[in-house]
């Protein structure tokens, strides 16, 4: 007799400020966004004597409050551990620093996205943006468009708790073991450089980030950067 492949389908997504419990220990999150696409999902994995969050949402003082009353909600009882970041865009990594901050909480990422979200971070010079602007030239953009660019100078700093200077790097085929669980990390570039997932074999679950979407593609960039990349 084969196992019948469990299936996840919700007819409504949690509130901000609540959870979705989608498998067991497993706790859905889902915060909104201050652009056209309104929301991103978060999740809550029990760890055993505590929680381990992958991904943290956009840094500002709506998301900031909605953390607060999870933490004394729903997520109350148990700290947060540990908090694993997919991927280093801001709505993702944004409350990373924060939260691990405020929960005395481990960071784990991979290496390429901790080094491109701190980087960020800390380089807002005169030479990171010149490098912007000859990008930008080079696609053939006029200068209102190239000024306009250029006036959002600083834009992940301000969308960005302080990147955590310290982390605990994960990397493709390696394991996680969360809750008695082993989840398996895969890695997928063009989204962002070294995005995480992981998987759950036995629920046959897929934390998927933004490398997989249900209704759309991801965005797949090239960074001023690396032109070439």
């Amino acid at each position: 007799m084969t196992a019948q492949t469990p299936i996840y389908a919700f007819e409504t997504p949690p509130d901000g400020g609540q959870v979705l419990e989608v498998a067991p220990g497993i706790l859905w999150i889902r915060m909104p966004l201050p652009f056209a696409l309104d929301h991103v999902n978060l999740w809550a994995l029990d760890d055993g004597d505590g929680w381990c969050l992958i991904d943290t949402g956009f840094a500002n003082d709506e998301i900031r409050a909605l953390w607060d009353a999870l933490l004394s909600g729903p997520l109350a009882g148990r700290p947060v551990t540990r908090i694993v970041v997919t991927h280093m865009h801001p709505d993702h990594m944004g409350l990373a620093g924060w939260l691990t901050e405020r929960c005395d909480a481990e960071l784990i990422a991979s290496e390429a996205e901790w080094l491109t979200a701190r980087m960020l971070w800390l380089d807002d010079s005169d030479g990171l943006l010149a490098v912007y602007e000859r990008f930008y030239r080079r696609l053939g953009l006029d200068d209102a468009k190239v000024e306009t660019l250029k006036r959002r100078r600083g834009s992940y700093r301000n969308s960005v708790s302080p990147v955590p200077a310290h982390f605990r790097p994960t990397r493709d085929g390696g394991t996680l073991a969360i809750g008695g669980r082993d989840w398996q990390v895969l890695t997928g570039q063009g989204h962002s450089a070294d995005h995480v997932c992981l998987f759950a074999p036995d629920l046959n679950l897929l934390i998927s980030g933004d490398q997989v979407l249900p209704k759309i593609s991801p965005n797949v960039s090239v960074w001023p950067t690396a032109p070439e990349a």
